[in-house]
């Protein structure tokens, strides 16, 4: 390896651990010819897959591993199929490729003997299996080879993973605490390996949407900004955005959920494509709280084996008035699923679905069942979710003390959507002996749904006020003003093109319609594509957009 190699070769290793992903690329290019082709190709695989460009990755870091192994270094050839087994299994869902070149990575590393590059490996087995035994075996080997050679990304690593799959198992406490001592090394500096922070980050939110700990995910993100001006890079990739964006959801800040799903969206179509319909549900559970119903019922339509969307098709089910369906639905979640800190959510959605249906029996039971899953636990967000149960059901013939215990409880976890639902229920349940105190509870319930843009629940909460005497409505969001844009494509979907044909006629990209079509629909104060083109049709056509 000549001497100017060797120094690109370096270079291009410092640029990647440094998060400048377009110097090192360029550094292991130059780097790129004969004596040093192999490190040079397995850096540009590297490169290319922090850039988002996973085939080129896939494409480079085989022939790196064809390079390695014409020149007998089988460790580092076994780290490259360790790197396109992931690959193949992440991006593009082929079980098949992974499995085998994860097997190639570990046929290579075991006749390699005693090495830190084996934990790694043992890392990623942890990562694509589904069986709980061998996950563990793999993160407990991978964390003793680690420690004996003292790697302390690995170790750290292998923690977050263990404490994502405590909280997914239900010991919440013990997978929390995990996860914080994980990101604590992070924020300390502890962890220098700039993929693998950007994993713990993930699977803290990813821990935080599953448990709607919305404090927790911000707490942590604000410290996120040392990192960020450590390494320049931030560390949220499509699957990070995924469940950020459920966090965002869960916070009330709608606007920024939807800007971070769409995102998602649009990196799982050139990267992550096999994982795209987790964004896609997670969508669905905004537009059903938005109250665009149709559109909600749009995109579930392929996300039926998908375990997070459970609570958008339930949520779609009530609020189209179909409570036998949501019952059912539940039902089949929770025997396959069980009951737990994680399913208490959907608990609570049938407890609203056996009212829905009529019986209050069965609503009484689901409630109680809350209640048991509670006992333990005097605060959070399962106690909060049992007084909500105990006030719907008026359990013990005080709902108004049920209520105000759970308004507070969701007020002291960030979650204003459920929050404001319970302070609507509450103002129900005083109107007739306290109106005064109900109209003021309504009215704030009123003011944070339209806050939040939720048209169906502030219709709710319109309707309650006009019983107690107030006239009045939600009205559309802000002044109703499109933009140019924004104008054409009304004036398109009131021709009844899809998202994929206005997309075609304005030159733009499918996820930029989806945007623009949300817009429409929160300025115009419409629930649907139907309603937006009803609303072209009362008016005059904007010039220059008639179809061709």
């Amino acid at each position: 390896m000549d001497e100017d190699a060797a120094e690109l070769l370096a270079a291009g290793t410092r640029a990647l651990g440094e998060g400048d992903w377009a110097a090192a690329r360029t550094c292991f290019e130059r780097a790129n010819r004969p004596g040093c082709a192999a490190e040079a190709l397995d850096g540009i695989a590297q490169a290319r897959f922090t850039q988002g460009d996973y085939a080129g990755a896939i494409e480079t870091a085989e022939r790196a591993f064809l390079a390695y192994r014409a020149r007998g270094q089988d460790v580092r050839a076994a780290m490259c199929a360790r790197f396109v087994g992931y690959l193949y299994g992440v991006v593009h869902g082929n079980h098949a490729a992974a499995g085998g070149w994860m097997g190639r990575a570990v046929r290579l590393i075991a006749a390699a003997g005693d090495c830190v590059e084996r934990a790694r490996i043992e890392l990623t087995l942890a990562v694509v299996t589904d069986d709980p035994a061998a996950r563990e075996r793999h993160l407990a080997t991978a964390v003793e080879i680690a420690q004996r050679h003292g790697d302390v990304d690995i170790v750290f690593d292998a923690m977050s993973q263990r404490g994502l799959h405590l909280v997914a198992a239900g010991e919440v406490e013990a997978g929390m605490a995990m996860l914080d001592e994980a990101l604590a090394a992070v924020a300390a500096g502890e962890v220098r390996d700039v993929v693998s922070v950007g994993a713990m980050y993930c699977k803290m939110l990813h821990a935080c949407e599953l448990t709607c700990d919305v404090r927790r995910a911000e707490d942590w993100l604000a410290l996120a900004d040392r990192f960020v001006r450590r390494t320049g890079r931030i560390p949220i990739s499509a699957i990070c955005r995924t469940h950020y964006g459920g966090v965002l959801t869960a916070a009330g800040r709608w606007v920024d959920a939807e800007h971070e799903l769409l995102t998602s969206l649009e990196l799982y179509d050139r990267s992550f494509r096999a994982l795209r319909t987790s964004a896609v549900v997670r969508l669905a559970l905004l537009r059903v709280r938005q109250g665009r119903l149709a559109e909600t019922a749009e995109l579930l339509a392929d996300a039926e084996h998908d375990g997070y969307a459970v609570r958008p098709q339930v949520e779609l089910h009530l609020a189209r008035g179909e409570g036998e369906l949501a019952a059912a639905r539940i039902g089949r979640f929770l025997r396959e699923h069980g009951e737990s800190e994680l399913t208490a959510p959907v608990l609570l959605l049938l407890v609203h679905a056996h009212l829905g249906r009529g019986d209050p029996e069965a609503a009484a039971a689901a409630a109680g069942r809350l209640h048991d899953l509670a006992a333990d636990r005097p605060a959070g967000l399962l106690a909060a979710l049992a007084e909500n149960a105990a006030g719907l059901v008026a359990a013990d013939g005080d709902p108004i003390g049920h209520l105000e215990r759970a308004l507070a409880a969701f007020g002291r976890l960030g979650l204003p959507l459920e929050e404001a639902r319970v302070r609507l229920v509450l103002a129900a349940r005083l109107a007739a002996g306290q109106p005064a105190l109900a109209l003021a509870e309504a009215r704030a319930a009123l003011a944070r749904f339209q806050s939040l843009d939720a048209s169906r629940d502030a219709d709710a909460a319109t309707s309650l006020l006009r019983r107690l005497g107030v006239r009045g409505h939600s009205g559309p969001r802000g002044d109703g003003r499109l933009t140019a844009r924004e104008q054409e494509v009304l004036e398109l979907l009131g021709h009844g093109l899809s998202n994929g044909d206005i997309a075609a006629r304005l030159f733009v990209s499918r996820r930029t319609v989806e945007h623009h079509v949300s817009n429409i629909l929160a300025k115009l104060g419409l629930g649907t594509r139907a309603e937006a083109a009803a609303h072209v049709a009362r008016r005059p056509p904007a010039p220059g957009v008639l179809p061709r």
